[in-house]
C-alpha cells in the first residue's frame, strides 16, 4: 500500500489503514498478549499512536510495517509493565469467526506448538510468528523490528531451528 499524503488527505489515510489493518494488528496484538480485551485496547493505542506521530512518519516508509512496529512497542511496554512476556502463536482465529466452537482436540493439537513457541527467546519469536502466521515479508519485518533484512534471515532460521528442538524434545 503506498504511502498516505500528507496534506487535508491525513485524516481520511489514518482512516483508510485502519479499516484495512485493524484486524491483522488486532490478531498479532492478540497473539502477542494472549488476551482479546487487552488486545483490543492495545490495537486502539496503536492507531491513537499512529495517528498523533503521522506527521513525522517518514513518507516513502512502508506504513505496515510502521503500525506493526507501534503495536509491537504498545505490546512490550504493556507486558513490561505486567512483568510478563507470552506469546500465542497459534492459530490466527478471525475474530469474526471466534464465535465457533472450537474442539477440545484441536486445543490439544495446539498446546504443544504454544509451549515450544514459548521457549524461543522474542527475537526468534517475533520474526517466526510474522513471516508464518501474518505472511509479512523479511522486508516488512526488518522494518517493524528495526534491524536489517540478512538479520531477520538468520534470526528465521535460527528460530525454525530452535523451535524444531525444542517442539520433538
Amino acid at each position: 500500500m503506498p504511502a498516505p499524503s500528507r496534506d487535508g488527505s491525513d485524516q481520511r489515510s489514518i482512516i483508510n489503514l485502519y479499516e484495512i489493518y485493524r484486524q491483522p494488528i488486532l490478531a498479532y496484538l492478540t497473539r502477542l498478549v494472549s488476551d482479546q480485551d487487552i488486545a483490543e485496547d492495545l490495537c486502539q493505542d496503536t492507531f491513537v499512536k499512529a495517528l498523533r506521530s503521522w506527521s513525522r512518519h517518514e513518507p516513502n516508509a512502508n506504513p505496515v510495517a510502521w503500525l506493526y512496529r507501534i503495536a509491537t512497542n504498545t505490546a512490550y511496554d504493556h507486558l513490561r509493565r505486567c512483568r510478563r512476556i507470552r506469546f500465542v502463536p497459534l492459530p490466527d482465529i478471525d475474530i469474526a469467526t471466534q464465535q465457533t466452537a472450537i474442539s477440545e482436540s484441536h486445543l490439544e493439537d495446539q498446546e504443544p506448538v504454544r509451549k515450544a513457541l514459548l521457549q524461543l527467546p522474542p527475537e526468534y519469536r517475533i520474526p517466526l510468528v510474522l513471516h508464518s502466521c501474518e505472511g509479512r515479508s523479511t522486508q516488512e519485518i526488518a522494518d517493524t523490528m528495526g534491524c536489517t533484512n540478512g538479520a531477520v534471515k538468520t534470526r528465521l532460521f535460527r528460530a525454525r531451528e530452535r523451535f524444531r528442538q525444542v517442539y520433538r524434545g
